[in-house]
């Protein structure tokens, strides 16, 4: 339980966070040391700043604990950061037994477990079926081929990761 009954983020600010350039742009700054973790850290830096917006030191704890190796199916990376987010307003808030290494552990046992279902869901299957009905209807000349193909996959992806980011602990 948080000492203020206040709460620092909302939901809304949760959605916003899901359609920011690091949600947007999980994969462009990708490198293989640390994989998705730039875009992980900018995805919720806006938060982290309101969260700690009169504690320097612990914003600067938080953006060093978020630059660290982060890999996920893009599309779940907003529910990570909701998880993350509430989190970080526990240890700001002073809630005895949340400390920046549990942040870390959980953030690390939900990539596995959640890139296996998005993985299977994304790349397996909707990118399938969409590619399916794309590609037969392009290979007829048919316009209407690359922007099913557009469709198909990506309003489950944006519908995800809305949906998603709206969790809290």
């Amino acid at each position: 339980m948080m000492k203020n009954s206040k709460e620092t983020i909302t939901k809304k600010d949760l959605s916003r966070m899901c359609f920011n350039s690091g949600a947007l742009g999980m994969e462009f700054s990708w490198n293989y040391p640390r994989q998705m973790h730039l875009a992980f850290c900018l995805m919720i830096e806006p938060l982290l700043k309101r969260i700690y917006k009169n504690n320097p030191e612990g914003y600067k704890s938080a953006l060093e604990r978020h630059v660290g190796f982060f890999n996920i199916t893009p599309q779940l990376a907003p529910f990570v950061g909701g998880i993350v987010l509430s989190m970080e307003e526990q240890i700001n808030a002073g809630v005895e037994g949340v400390d920046g290494e549990s942040v870390t552990n959980v953030k690390a046992a939900l990539m596995g477990p959640l890139s296996g279902i998005g993985d299977s869901v994304f790349l397996g299957c909707i990118r399938v079926i969409a590619l399916g009905v794309g590609i037969s209807l392009a290979t007829q000349g048919n316009i209407l081929g690359p922007i099913l193909y557009f469709l198909i996959y990506n309003i489950p992806a944006f519908f995800c990761k809305g949906l998603r980011s709206t969790f809290r602990v």
